[in-house]
């Protein structure tokens, strides 16, 4: 079975020390496509270079401005 996670947060803080580890896991635990949420300006940085580097993750930025 595939899974695909529709909202994740891989890019806060908590995971800056085994991101890539914890990407790996899920991947091979069956989430094949994920959706990393941006809710700020940097981690939504986060959120792109995350997607960049994974191609089964894709990236949301929410636009905070007013």
């Amino acid at each position: 079975m595939r899974l695909f996670d529709t909202h994740s947060h891989y890019n806060d803080e908590q995971f800056d020390e085994d991101r890539e580890e914890i990407i790996k896991l899920i991947y091979e635990a069956g989430i094949k496509n994920t959706v990393v949420v941006g809710d700020n300006i940097e981690n939504s940085k986060k959120v792109i270079e995350i997607a960049k580097n994974h191609n089964f993750i894709y990236s949301a930025i929410r636009n905070t401005s007013k």
